[in-house]
């Protein structure tokens, strides 16, 4: 006699639910657009599947072909190919009367652009450039990221219920992309004219548009700006920036009815390529003999050389914290920091009070007015584009070459960031701007001169806001004007939990900086130009020796300038990075220096 099932009921509902579940994991890896299971469900497509991205109906349609017959230009990995090539950077251009039609199979989009465009892949892993008669265009496909759980929740819901719930990228896109383009204190104190307008389908926003026009432009070489969002079912979205002349009206236009008519959205596939060449071209630059031999030193040297900051070190030369520091440490710093803001005179006593001790000074010199403190006030920066402050560039240039004597010159750090009045958010978010300054700069101390100083290209390691048209390749002005690669990373410690900031140990802060700029600037002396180690979070003793033991580990860097003050919360240091904070920090630094272990 056969045994019977006691609860046959209960296991009929447990083989229900386990269905159900794997059903909605089903569901979940189908419908979900979650950034961190994208990439699995687009590897099963192209990789497992080998679902092809070319459709060649769909990249062809309403598309009217050239006389003698529809073309099509391939490009695999920068350069023209015979087709597409799996697993690598693919393009096409489609020919025609009435357009060059981009298909970027990397990002993901197919997008037109007027006739006789010109492109540039070299940056395609952020984004791709385009040129015309009168205008230019840059295209990325960025990604929204969200630190808060309450956001990931809310998105990941309004996949399935748009009609209720907002998923956050239009925020995402307000605060991170436009804030200070469309605030009006900022317009009104830069004289910039901003308008702005949106489309909505099916209850959910599909594209933005921002149009920001410069009064009294000058010297720009474009006065207006297109900026468009084109949002996916994604975290991810396109952003489209042209720029154009203000009295040309059919550029704006063309490009806003290409965007709504005729792009396409799909699944990214392939493999991103760079074809970049960056190098010191030491002949372009004609050094004086007194600067080639210090950049010699810096690129040759096997001993990493030190430098300091102290908050009192300019007014206080002989008798302040450097002083005293070099005698508790029974060393004598290489190089000094200083920082001098837009404006202000060339510091010769202070250069000249250096050198007499055998201190070469990094002369930090940022475009700024109120010392980066309220970025929605006037910035010089756009004053300089516009050609109305060379004469205070020039006076500035011509004390530095009379100075003569070499200086390792950083212009406008961390301009990847959103905490500096020059940077590339805050200045119509172009970061092409950022590269004309800085060659407006070189141009004018060439011209007095001023042959003396080594340029430091000095980006911040993690971009802010994090998006691809703004990472530190995009400020990139040129290799003449360029001999030293400026790093900066920052243990900043704990204190500032809610924002995300957390306890990082040196190896892991340089190891990224080396994976980040590696590929790129391994031909450069590298300058750690300011860095530092806070208290808060963990032992900064232990950070410290940690420091010591792996600096070797990086054969670029040939000095390292620490950061001795502190970063405020009202009156509590919140970031205290002082050396001497202690001690025993005093006392680390101090075997660090002699080698004692």
């Amino acid at each position: 006699m056969k045994p019977k099932y006691k609860h046959p009921r209960r296991l009929r509902i447990l083989l229900t639910l386990v269905l159900l579940g794997v059903a909605a994991c089903l569901w979940e890896f189908v419908s979900s657009q979650n950034p961190y299971i994208l990439p699995a469900k687009r590897s099963f497509k192209y990789d497992v599947l080998h679902v092809s991205p070319v459709d060649i109906r769909a990249e062809t349609s309403n598309l009217m072909p050239s006389p003698g017959g529809a073309s099509c230009t391939f490009y695999t990995d920068g350069e023209e190919s015979a087709g597409y090539a799996r697993g690598r950077d693919n393009k096409a251009v489609w020919h025609s009367e009435q357009a060059e039609r981009l298909v970027n199979y990397l990002d993901g989009y197919q997008l037109d652009f007027p006739v006789g465009a010109q492109f540039d892949f070299s940056l395609s892993p952020l984004y791709t450039r385009a040129s015309g008669e009168g205008w230019d265009a840059v295209v990325s496909r960025e990604r929204a990221t969200y630190a808060g759980m309450k956001d990931v929740i809310s998105f990941e819901l309004s996949t399935f219920f748009p009609f209720l719930l907002n998923d956050g990228v239009q925020r995402y896109v307000n605060h991170y992309e436009w804030r200070f383009l469309t605030d009006e204190t900022w317009q009104q104190e830069n004289r910039v004219a901003v308008e702005q307008s949106e489309y909505w389908a099916g209850g959910r926003l599909t594209e933005q548009f921002l149009t920001a026009t410069v009064r009294e432009p000058g010297d720009l070489e474009y006065d207006s700006y297109l900026f468009a969002i084109v949002y996916t079912r994604s975290r991810e979205y396109l952003r489209i920036a042209v720029r154009f002349h203000s009295e040309d009206r059919q550029t704006p236009d063309w490009f806003r009815d290409s965007i709504r008519l005729n792009l396409r959205v799909f699944d990214p596939a392939g493999a991103g390529h760079y074809d970049t060449d960056y190098f010191p071209d030491l002949d372009a630059a004609r050094l004086s003999a007194e600067a080639r031999a210090l950049y010699d030193e810096l690129a040759n040297g096997d001993t990493l050389k030190w430098g300091i900051f102290t908050a009192d070190s300019f007014t206080d030369l002989e008798n302040g914290s450097v002083a005293e520091l070099e005698r508790e440490l029974d060393y004598t710093f290489d190089a000094a920091l200083v920082y001098i803001h837009f404006g202000k005179p060339f510091p010769t006593e202070f250069m000249e009070a250096n050198r007499k001790k055998g201190r070469v000074v990094e002369l930090t010199y940022q475009v700024t007015e109120n010392n980066n403190e309220n970025m929605f006030a006037h910035t010089p920066f756009l004053d300089i584009c516009r050609g109305e402050c060379d004469d205070t560039i020039r006076s500035f240039a011509r004390a530095a070459a009379a100075y003569g004597h070499p200086f390792l010159f950083r212009l406008n750090n961390e301009m990847n960031s959103d905490w500096t009045s020059y940077s590339g958010v805050v200045n119509l978010a172009d970061p092409q701007l950022y590269a004309a300054v800085w060659q407006r700069f070189y141009r004018i101390f060439r011209e007095e001169g001023a042959d003396n100083c080594l340029w430091i290209y000095n980006p911040n390691d993690r971009s802010a806001p994090p998006g691809k048209w703004n990472d530190s390749l995009a400020y990139w002005p040129g290799n003449e004007s360029v001999q030293l690669l400026g790093v900066t990373g920052y243990n900043n410690g704990t204190y500032y939990a809610q924002w995300n900031e957390q306890w990082r140990d040196f190896k892991t802060i340089y190891d990224e900086i080396r994976d980040l700029y590696f590929p790129h600037f391994s031909r450069f002396p590298w300058v750690i130009t300011e860095f530092a180690s806070s208290s808060y979070g963990g032992d900064k003793v232990k950070w410290i020796a940690e420091m010591f033991a792996h600096l070797g580990d990086y054969p670029n860097i040939k000095l390292a300038v620490w950061f001795n003050a502190a970063d405020y919360d009202g009156d509590v240091p919140a970031r205290p990075y002082w050396l001497d904070e202690t001690p025993e920090t005093l006392a680390a630094f101090r075997r660090g220096l002699h080698g004692e272990s």
